[in-house]
């Protein structure tokens, strides 16, 4: 028997291991090679922000008031800051940049140095409640909510029993009792006048104004302990962006309140007359029938 050289021992030696192991390893790939340049991630010290991070805010004013949507945007660079109204799935372009992209003259861009875009809303209504949006042109867009509030002031007159009236009648010598509830108004900012004439606190003339806060604003009581004819007229109270509310008082003597409800009674009984006409003719009717 002859002896083998090292390389032909080498070689019988792969020669068995190969079939029996398969291999030397898995195989591996390669992923394929490409010209464009990798996705970046935007520096989050670089993107721009809203004053205090804040991102939404309400703002609440009275009807007729020019309401100020503030948007303060630090580092924004050559990006562009736009505002849009949102009303549920639809979005209207108010403004962009500094200039502005709605027909109606009441929306204004004020902007204030260094870094505040302005949305200026002038004659507030009712209408102009809602969503607005300051939205800057980043990647991603920041956005900052402001809801806008606008309350209506408002004015009524009720009796002292707190029924809402517009008209009411007094015997003479009886107490008249009137309160005006007013709403989004200041506390003493109600005025009572009888036609052209401010009514005054005035207790040794029987007169007294009061003024309490009640569980929707300011109410003001009028009383006048001892009523005469004189005291009729018509009442109002009013306050500064109310509309005023009034009601007529009739102060009426015994025989003028004897004549009111004996007409009052004759109304009635014709009224019951008429009422009844229907139901005779048709008694009728029935009796002439074969």
């Amino acid at each position: 028997m002859g002896f083998f050289t090292w390389p032909t021992l080498t070689c019988m030696v792969f020669t068995w291991i190969v079939p029996h192991v398969g291999g030397f390893a898995p195989s591996i790939d390669i992923p394929e090679t490409t010209t464009e340049p990798p996705p970046t991630t935007p520096d989050p010290e670089t993107l721009p922000y809203f004053l205090h991070y804040l991102n939404s805010s309400r703002i609440t004013i009275n009807k007729g008031k020019t309401a100020v949507l503030d948007c303060q945007v630090f580092r924004l660079k050559d990006r562009t800051v736009s505002w849009v109204r949102r009303k549920g799935s639809n979005i209207h372009l108010l403004t962009v940049g500094t200039a502005t992209y709605h027909e109606n003259e009441k929306y204004k861009l004020e902007f204030m140095e260094p870094n505040n875009w302005q949305l200026v809303i002038h004659a507030t209504d009712e209408g102009d409640q809602g969503s607005y949006e300051c939205q800057i042109s980043s990647h991603p867009p920041k956005i900052r909510k402001v809801y806008l509030t606008i309350n209506v002031p408002r004015l009524d007159i009720h009796d002292g029993r707190g029924q809402a009236i517009q008209e009411k009648f007094y015997e003479v010598g009886s107490g008249i009792d009137l309160r005006c509830t007013g709403q989004h108004v200041p506390k003493d900012s109600i005025v009572w006048s009888r036609g052209d004439t401010r009514i005054v606190h005035a207790p040794e003339a029987g007169v007294s104004l009061e003024t309490s806060m009640g569980e929707g604003g300011p109410v003001s009581i009028l009383k006048v302990k001892e009523a005469a004819v004189k005291d009729s007229g018509n009442y109002t109270c009013s306050a500064p962006e109310a509309d005023p509310a009034t009601v007529r008082i009739q102060v009426l003597d015994g025989e003028s309140s004897a004549a009111m409800q004996h007409s009052t009674n004759g109304a009635e009984n014709l009224q019951i007359y008429y009422e009844t006409i229907p139901l005779g003719l048709l008694v009728l009717v029935l009796i002439c029938l074969p």
